[in-house]
């Protein structure tokens, strides 16, 4: 491309083009995650590789397979895996159909299914603690009310099928938002391409005109 006479430059070509826009309202985003997740995430896989003696090696591995607690940590997790990603699709799915609906105030659940999108994982983490510890929000409503006599411990070791339970409703609330933000845009995009065929379908069958 040429201005007067004169050829344009690669940056400025770049800039003059169509790709100008989007590659720019990407870039913050892109920065964004380089420097707080994607080099963060390097380093650390490069540390693990590394010795207190600074050699490089697997050690670190060996130790964390030999642990004791390494089988139960992974049991727990496929476990956890198991029960929160069927229970989010199924209420991101359900809640995606809800807005998708446009009943009158749908874009307000939008807003509130959306809000754990707001939330960083310190402030949620830090809520939830507050409402299932014993002295928390759960326990003292139940207590008041007279359901218990005395505060469920929610959060002990002795109790794994209560501490899961809690992880697995604090996970849910976390998470199931994305899908929700997800499942409504594939939604409307498979309504908007049904709508599309529907019309251009029935455009191939309409009787041509008299000539």
């Amino acid at each position: 491309m040429a201005v007067g006479g004169r050829a344009l430059s690669f940056p400025a070509r770049i800039a003059r083009s169509e790709a100008a826009l989007p590659l720019g309202l990407l870039a913050p985003t892109i920065v964004f995650l380089a420097l707080l997740i994607l080099i963060p995430a390097a380093q650390a896989i490069l540390l693990s590789f590394q010795a207190v003696e600074g050699t490089i090696g697997l050690e670190a591995y060996r130790r964390m397979v030999s642990d004791v607690a390494f089988a139960d940590s992974v049991k727990n997790t496929l476990l956890l895996l198991v029960l929160v990603v069927p229970i989010q699709l199924v209420l991101a799915l359900a809640m995606a159909l809800l807005i998708h609906s446009r009943f009158p105030g749908h874009g307000a659940f939008l807003y509130v299914f959306a809000l754990p999108l707001a939330i960083s994982d310190l402030a949620a983490g830090i809520v939830w603690l507050a409402i299932f510890s014993d002295q928390g929000y759960l326990n003292t409503a139940l207590t008041a009310v007279g359901l218990v006599q005395q505060p469920i411990a929610f959060l002990s070791y002795e109790r794994l099928d209560l501490l899961l339970a809690t992880v697995v409703v604090a996970e849910t609330w976390r998470a199931t938002a994305d899908g929700v933000v997800a499942g409504t845009w594939s939604i409307s995009n498979d309504a908007g391409r049904s709508r599309s065929r529907s019309g251009l379908l029935a455009a191939c069958r309409r009787p041509p005109g008299p000539s």
